[in-house]
């Protein structure tokens, strides 16, 4: 029978194209919202460093002017101002004139103290003169008065007088306001110097700065109409420093504001926000081109790979590859009636076939292997009994009965781990405090020739599952083989290392009956699996811990301290352990 094409052809290249923008699109979306977030994330750091600027210039315009003032209020003491002020009747014109160069040293001597400084002026009435840095004048009445009586808001420091930015101190100052002062101190500020920082804050000609009070205005724009509305919008900063975006004469404006209450001013700076996203909104162009473009691929890409049937083909290598991986459990299905269909039907026919010889084989090895592990594990319980007996015995005909207490207990809780329970595996952590239950009955026993020295299991670790009676035959090999004939000064080591993706069980005595032969002997028994090594203790462990963990797991002996003997198992848990999870946390 002619199978038909067209259906099936139709529903996969349209399932392909589909899965494909599918694929895309989620890219596309997460390019968007970076896009979005890159403008609001630059928005932030450009307000953030404008503000910082903004702000850094006025706290360091603040400490000049401050640092200014303290000369100023340094200069009231002066005796020379004070000699001309307070008592000029003493003084004939020859000293007059010395008073007064000297004052003008004085004062020249903080007009050079910063380039901020226009002129500094001694307004002195009682002898009719104004003394500055540069020139000596007639008293100017009117504009002492001025200086006197300008608007002064409660926390600026800053008068303006004729367009003229001034520091004035008067002295002595009468809080009645009836007495008039000897004489009165003001530093002219530069509006040049004021401009020119102004200047050389922008980083870009787009950029412009502006500080304004309702006395004066500084702008590096030079458009009065402009800067008028600029500040109309802006407002009061809201704290300290504040950011905000405006709309002048059709364009938008990124701006930043810092007050000053010290010279009763407020700065601001802006720049065109074109000019700062430009960049961005070019990228977003070429991105949509980019859409588009990946759009037509994706069709283009579609169509050829249906022409060759790309995806029933992959469908079919993945299931040959699970099942060389050992994997018998896959079938492909296939709804369309083509091809593919057959050969699908036929893979999953010899799946089924190959499960089931494979699950005849495999089961008769899982119960071989069972019942050599039975085997193995009866071989060790009956040692530790036997010397149990003999403990107990001597125990009741010495009269310890204290000890006799704690060591009935000590071995209840040793049976009760072995007989409780058959399962073969059970969690690192118990397998371990097992093996230390063992060690202190053992150390009660040899208390007076030996010391134990039983280390931490790192926590990362006791959930590992593991072959039951590992490493408690292990250390009754140390006392029996090596500690027991130790007449003093014996020593066990118990210890526990984690390394990368293994673990490290060390049991290390100071028997002191070996040497690097004998050693080198009992590695190579072990390797073989048929030497003469006590099966109870060091090669059915070996056996069981390959068989859980595989070829690079395993027991190796070396020639210790003192002739000792250092066994060291060592477990990949990666290579076949399973970790055991709390009933309690278990889903």
């Amino acid at each position: 029978m002619r199978l038909s094409k067209q259906p099936w052809k139709k529903a996969t290249l349209t399932r392909l194209i589909f899965s494909l923008i599918c694929i895309m699109l989620p890219v596309y979306i997460l390019s968007t919202i970076m896009n979005n977030w890159s403008i609001r994330t630059l928005r932030s750091e450009i307000s953030k460093s404008m503000t910082s600027q903004v702000s850094q210039y006025i706290t360091d315009l603040e400490k000049e002017i401050q640092r200014i003032q303290t000369l100023q209020y340094d200069c009231l003491n002066d005796d020379n101002l004070n000699r001309l002020a307070g008592i000029p009747q003493s003084l004939d014109d020859i000293e007059k004139i010395q008073n007064i160069l000297r004052l003008q040293q004085r004062l020249n001597a903080i007009r050079n103290s910063s380039s901020y400084i226009q002129d500094v002026y001694a307004f002195i009435p009682s002898i009719d003169k104004n003394v500055s840095a540069i020139t000596v004048n007639a008293f100017d009445r009117q504009e002492y008065l001025d200086l006197m009586n300008s608007p002064l808001s409660f926390e600026s420091r800053v008068r303006v007088v004729k367009n003229k930015l001034f520091l004035s101190v008067a002295y002595p100052t009468s809080l009645s306001g009836k007495r008039e002062p000897l004489f009165l101190i003001a530093v002219e500020l530069s509006l040049d110097k004021l401009e020119e920082t102004l200047q050389s804050m922008k980083n870009s000609t787009n950029e412009g700065l502006l500080l304004t009070s309702p006395q004066f205005t500084l702008s590096t724009g030079g458009n009065a109409a402009f800067d008028a509305q600029l500040v109309e919008l802006l407002g009061k900063p809201q704290g300290k420093a504040s950011a905000q975006t405006v709309d002048i004469n059709r364009t938008s404006y990124l701006a930043v504001t810092t007050s000053s209450d010290f010279f009763g001013a407020v700065l601001s700076k802006y720049v065109p926000a074109d000019a700062v996203f430009q960049p961005l909104a070019q990228f977003r162009r070429w991105f949509l081109i980019l859409a588009v473009i990946a759009l037509v691929v994706i069709i283009a890409y579609s169509l050829y790979v249906y022409k060759y049937i790309h995806k029933p083909l992959i469908k079919l290598a993945k299931a040959f590859r699970k099942i060389e991986y050992g994997d018998f459990s896959v079938i492909i299905g296939h709804k369309q009636n083509d091809e593919f269909q057959y050969i699908y039907t036929r893979f999953n026919g010899m799946v089924e076939k190959l499960n089931s010889l494979i699950d005849q084989v495999y089961k008769q090895q899982i119960l071989t292997q069972k019942a050599e592990l039975k085997q193995l594990q009866s071989q060790i319980n009956p040692h530790f009994l036997y010397n149990s007996f003999f403990m107990l015995n001597t125990m009741t005909r010495v009269g310890d009965y204290e000890q006799l207490e704690q060591f009935t207990n000590q071995l209840g809780e040793y049976y009760q781990f072995i007989t409780r329970s058959s399962s073969d595996e059970v969690p690192l952590s118990k397998e371990v405090n097992h093996a230390r239950v063992y060690t202190d009955i053992q150390a009660m026993r040899f208390s007076n020739r030996m010391k134990v020295r039983f280390g931490e299991l790192p926590a990362q670790t006791e959930h590992i599952m593991v072959p039951r009676l590992i490493l408690q035959p292990v250390i009754e090999n140390a006392f029996e083989h090596g500690l027991e004939k130790k007449r003093s000064n014996g020593l066990l080591c118990v210890s526990f290392e984690k390394q990368e993706d293994m673990l490290l069980m060390i049991v290390e005595d100071n028997g002191g009956q070996l040497d690097d032969l004998q050693v080198a002997v009992l590695n190579r028994e072990l390797d073989s699996n048929d030497g003469t090594v006590e099966t109870t203790a060091l090669l059915n462990i070996h056996q069981r811990i390959r068989m859980k963990f595989g070829p690079r797991s395993g027991m190796h002996l070396e020639l210790g301290e003192g002739q000792g003997l250092r066994a060291i198992i060592t477990i990949y848990p990666k290579d076949g352990g399973t970790a055991y999870v709390p009933h309690a946390d278990r889903g």
